[in-house]
């Protein structure tokens, strides 16, 4: 399976690397729809770290790439120092709307409204990808929230307008972790973040258990 990566070095910190997932960018978007679950996306980023020789590393893992982060801590904990978790309900997953777990036809429309840059390109097969992941994030029953609290140092991360915060402030209240509270929404949290938080995550990664410390 060809995996795409961006792979820069910002030093005197870390090297970074941003996987495209299955699905995403410029990686195999198959119709396969095994390759898409947590246990096999979770092994496709160990694999990477294989190939470009990481025994270790930190890792950050929003909406999406949380869910994927918590099959990593569940399945290969010993390959990680950090990870910073955020954008997630991870007591209930996908939000429930009237007609039940959000459905992949109203995501869709709800994408082509607030980023049509995302959207306008897919081809019919590349929706077909694109379902076969939001039918494994729909899976998702919260069995791993009771992973809490993990061995590896942890961080909570919501902007305080996410229809996920009030959940995962929830979460770092019951397991005592530090929770890093933006100013954005679920997508804009991410696609602006600020400098505050930015600092505060580079500040945890750079030494988790004294940023623990201070916050708890």
């Amino acid at each position: 399976m060809e995996r795409q990566w961006l792979n820069i070095s910002p030093e005197p910190f870390f090297h970074i690397v941003c996987p495209d997932l299955i699905g995403h960018g410029k990686s195999e978007k198959t119709n396969v729809k095994e390759f898409y679950t947590q246990q096999n996306q979770a092994l496709s980023i160990v694999k990477i770290m294989d190939e470009l020789g990481y025994k270790k590393a930190h890792v950050i893992g929003y909406s999406a790439g949380a869910w994927v982060a918590l099959g990593l801590l569940n399945r290969f904990p010993e390959r990680f120092n950090s990870v910073v978790l955020g954008g997630w309900d991870f007591k209930s997953g996908l939000p429930d709307t009237p007609e039940g777990k959000l459905s992949f036809e109203v995501f869709m429309s709800y994408a082509r409204c607030v980023a049509p840059e995302l959207t306008t390109s897919l081809s019919t097969d590349d929706e077909k990808s694109v379902r076969y992941f939001f039918d494994e994030l729909r899976k998702y029953l919260g069995k791993e929230e009771s992973f809490f609290p993990y061995s590896i140092p942890t961080l909570l991360w919501a902007g305080a307008s996410d229809p996920y915060y009030a959940s995962m402030a929830e979460l770092a209240e019951l397991h005592a972790l530090p929770l890093l509270t933006g100013k954005g929404d679920h997508l804009s949290e991410l696609k602006n973040l600020d400098k505050r938080s930015m600092n505060a995550i580079l500040k945890f990664i750079q030494s988790p258990e004294t940023f623990i410390s201070s916050v708890t």
